[in-house]
């Protein structure tokens, strides 16, 4: 994805079960009209594609991995193997890959069990803008111009903007859209 110039470019690969796939088809949507570089099997795999190889290169091309963790992705075998293959990029580049996320109560998996997810169970709402906070650059719904933007500035401080505020301020843009 080319970067908007001032704002940061991220890309996600989401692993899940097909059975939370109603979920994901909204969450996808969500944080790509967020400006996020979504990597959502629906959207890349083609007739014909290697599973396998168009998989391995999404999970190594993307910066995050997000893993929604229900009941059924849980026991998922195809689920568990996204996941180690992110935990093991995760240990060699020394940084945070995995980011998870909690659609129902179900058992984490035990390396997963130390890290923080964004907690979609309650409210979705607060789980995206829980998910969003590990992408502060990410502030302008994609398709948003930067001078569209601007024309908040009567309204909003955008240099005093916290995170508190983002969804509060994307909420404003969409409906200059």
């Amino acid at each position: 994805m080319v970067g908007k110039v001032g704002v940061s470019t991220n890309s996600v690969f989401i692993s899940y079960s097909n059975k939370d796939r109603s979920f994901v088809e909204r969450l996808a949507a969500d944080l790509r009209n967020r400006g996020l570089c979504v990597w959502f099997d629906q959207w890349e795999l083609k007739v014909g594609d290697s599973l396998i190889d168009k998989i391995n290169a999404g999970i190594t091309s993307q910066d995050y991995l997000i893993i929604v963790l229900s009941k059924t992705s849980v026991r998922s075998q195809w689920v568990m193997r996204e996941l180690n293959a992110a935990l093991m990029r995760e240990l060699k580049e020394r940084r945070v890959v995995v980011l998870p996320i909690l659609i129902e109560d179900c058992d984490i998996p035990p390396l997963l069990s130390d890290k923080v997810y964004a907690d979609f169970r309650g409210d979705y709402s607060l789980g995206l803008n829980r998910l969003l906070g590990r992408f502060p650059g990410q502030l302008f719904p994609s398709g948003v111009n930067m001078q569209t933007s601007r024309s908040l500035s009567d309204n909003v401080s955008m240099a005093n903007v916290s995170r508190a505020n983002i969804s509060d301020v994307t909420g404003r843009l969409d409906e200059l859209k």
